[in-house]
């Protein structure tokens, strides 16, 4: 029996080689007066930037520059850019890079659009009383299908935690999903983001809390990804890129409105523990997590192999998902994804009170496979030995 389900997509999606060009066009229709540009210093080096810059020029709207970003973004940051916003008289924004910068910018768009320069005010729980300002997002990554999602996760870094602006109107107004943003991207960047867009289209398909349409996306993205992901890596192109930036897409549709898992309770913890790269540490887990959650719904992880490609010729169910996840082990090695003990920050007498954590995170009860804090720690103490 179908589920019954109500979603509203607010973003507008467009998609196509060269629809940063149109980032101006797209600015002026939402009554842009004034604009911020929110890119980090390495995307404004490739020149990226300059081509949506190019476009504010040609529609005539002026724009100021906000770089103020790091991997997991930050309050402090966020709120710096709410208070340039608010000094600069900005109405509208647009953000050019990966996740972290989508969500930097969703955060000082919530803000400013409450009227105020303190994150507090719109930290999740508390629901969204007024529209954020309008946000054009422009993915570089195609990981985190932040362009579309209703959720922005940010550091409170002064706890050490993962902490959200979570509202439905949070998702961007507009995403410009431009697949020759990914021609450029480095490889190291690349592996940790795809394998994040890959976590997202598993956990958007399998989370308790899914429904037909959120399926549909997330069964429909892994077919689109994992075939790519080593071409992505090794043999990039245009046709690789536009797979890869479309999976991504679909993928955030996916878990966007339904949820993650529990990977992201790991990964999300230790970002803000240990600020270990969000997508590099879904890597490191995918694959056990997945082979602990396979009880819960085997069927659905049945699904993934078949759409991963693998072939269920001769394998009864249980092995054609244990195939899948040896081949995920295989998968992170081929890309470089690095060790869990390879960060020197990484301490093993912190694994108990994370362990906790993570069994505490938001996303872990739709977990398809019921997984607590004595789970999470056999995990963690399973993948930094091995």
């Amino acid at each position: 029996m179908l589920s019954e389900f109500a979603i509203q997509v607010p973003t507008k999606i467009v998609f196509g080689a060269g629809k940063i060009a149109t980032a101006g066009e797209e600015a002026k229709l939402l009554g842009a007066s004034k604009v911020m540009v929110v890119a980090d210093k390495g995307i404004r080096s490739t020149g990226i930037v300059d081509k949506a810059e190019k476009s504010l020029d040609e529609a005539q709207i002026p724009y100021i520059d906000f770089d103020q970003i790091v991997p997991n973004p930050r309050i402090t940051d966020c709120e710096a850019g709410a208070r340039l916003g608010k000094e600069e008289g900005i109405n509208v924004l647009i953000a050019i890079g990966g996740g972290s910068t989508i969500d930097t910018a969703k955060a000082i768009a919530g803000m400013l659009g409450h009227g105020t320069t303190t994150f507090e005010d719109i930290r999740f729980p508390k629901e969204y009383t007024c529209d954020p300002l309008p946000l054009i997002a422009i993915p570089t990554t195609a990981g985190t299908g932040s362009e579309v999602t209703t959720s922005g996760v940010i550091t409170d870094e002064a706890n050490k935690i993962k902490c959200f602006c979570y509202d439905a109107r949070v998702a961007p107004t507009v995403a410009l999903a431009d697949p020759e943003m990914l021609m450029g991207l480095p490889s190291k960047i690349a592996a940790g983001t795809v394998v994040d867009a890959l976590t997202h289209a598993i956990e958007g398909y399998v989370a308790k809390c899914t429904c037909t349409l959120t399926e549909a996306y997330g069964l429909y993205a892994i077919k689109l990804l994992y075939p790519n992901i080593r071409k992505y890596i090794y043999e990039r192109d245009i046709d690789v890129c536009s797979n890869i930036m479309m999976g991504s897409l679909l993928a955030g549709l996916s878990f966007g409105y339904s949820d993650t898992c529990a990977v992201h309770s790991l990964s999300e913890t230790l970002g803000g523990e240990y600020d270990i790269p969000h997508g590099d540490a879904n890597a490191m887990f995918l694959a056990d997590v997945t082979e602990y959650s396979i009880p819960g719904n085997m069927d659905k992880y049945a699904d993934i192999a078949i759409a991963m490609g693998l072939s269920g010729d001769g394998l009864s169910k249980r092995e054609l998902c244990q195939a899948m996840v040896e081949e995920i082990r295989k998968l992170v090695i081929d890309i470089n994804i690095p060790k869990f003990s390879s960060f020197p920050q990484v301490k093993e007498e912190d694994f108990d009170r994370i362990a906790q954590k993570c069994a505490d995170h938001i996303s872990a009860p739709d977990n398809p496979r019921p997984i607590g804090k004595e789970d999470f720690l056999a995990i963690l103490e399973k993948v930094y030995k091995a």
